[in-house]
């Protein structure tokens, strides 16, 4: 296993006790160009500041592009089929080395956990975040926080501060389910807080258990060891291959941060077109909190059955209500 964060990130940072139990697999990715401490292994990035202060945001910042510029060197730092866990939070920043070594790793799991911006951050720092996880397809897994949702549950004389503690604290006492799990999950995954499991984006609603929400890890049980391995002979396959496993890759859908948002939009559309036309039809809510993929089985069984049932009603006397598609903004 391999643990990365940057010197960026506000709330997992390399100051924070919670991370002392990864002393030998964690990974400082040190953005700003210098060591920030010598308690973990770092990565130091070449970026150097020139001139008037860096405002960009993502790939056209200068950090990124200086990251980028060494993702072979990063690639490297990653052991051979070994589990790699991105600790990140709410600053764009945080998720540079996620998305740097996504589209360029092929010999291991990627995992990433991660926290929404705040919505008084501003729209562009918001979009930002949002557009480094704008392809979520080369992870196995997916854990994000909607920080936004500690403020609706705000205490009468709670401070900014308290609130921040409390999403700290819930960050850490996450992190040992996280590391238990993630060494067993193959495919695409992400993490239901329902459930407090991690549920397959295939699945969805079927693959929910209610039943073991309150059974978070309280201990480290996985082993937190560098993975160290040979690649040894690589022998490159025809492509495509034309076997059930590479039809399931192609076929399968990623996880989308706005994925509940797009599940709850199609719900509501089945459930006029069957009000439109007298259809009996029944769905039950989908009680998933999490980025799934805005679709799954049970989706797709309702989708059917009303497919079905239109199919039996003449042309002429089908009602299509008129449904407006527009374009998914997610709402932080």
């Amino acid at each position: 296993m391999r643990v990365i964060i940057t010197d960026t990130v506000f709330i997992l940072n390399h100051d924070n006790p919670a991370l002392e139990v990864f002393k030998d697999v964690l990974l400082v990715v040190c953005l700003e160009g210098k060591a920030v401490t010598d308690k973990y292994e770092c990565f130091v990035s070449p970026y150097k500041q020139v001139g008037m202060e860096n405002d960009k945001i993502g790939v056209d910042d200068q950090r990124y592009k200086a990251l980028e510029s060494v993702t072979d060197d990063l690639n490297r730092k990653l052991r051979y089929h070994d589990d790699i866990l991105f600790l990140t939070d709410g600053n764009p920043e945080s998720l540079y080395p996620f998305y740097v070594i996504k589209d360029r790793n092929e010999f291991n799991s990627l995992h990433l956990c991660t926290v929404s911006p705040w919505n008084f951050e501003g729209k562009r720092r918001i979009q930002g975040h949002n557009d480094m996880l704008s392809d979520l397809s080369k992870l196995t897994s997916i854990l994000y926080i909607d920080s936004n949702k500690y403020l609706l549950n705000l205490e009468k004389d709670a401070t900014m501060k308290d609130v921040m503690q409390k999403l700290e604290a819930d960050y850490a006492a996450l992190l040992p389910t996280v590391v238990n799990s993630i060494g067993e999950l193959y495919g695409g995954y992400y993490f239901d807080f329902a459930s407090n499991t991690y549920v397959a984006i295939e699945e969805g609603f079927n693959g929910i258990d209610l039943s073991k929400k309150n059974q978070l890890d309280t201990e480290f049980k996985a082993e937190l060891h560098r993975n160290f391995c040979t690649l040894g002979l690589i022998m490159s396959p025809d492509y495509p291959e034309e076997d059930d496993g590479t039809k399931e890759e192609i076929e399968r859908v990623p996880a989308r941060i706005d994925g509940k948002k797009i599940c709850e939009y199609l719900r509501n559309q089945r459930i006029e077109l069957a009000k439109a036309n007298g259809i009996e039809f029944e769905s039950e809510e989908c009680p998933s909190i999490g980025p799934c993929a805005g679709t799954c089985a049970k989706c797709d069984q309702e989708s059917e059955y009303l497919r079905d049932k239109l199919e039996a009603i003449p042309a002429a006397d089908r009602v299509i209500p008129d449904f407006k598609l527009t374009e998914w903004e997610v709402e932080a």
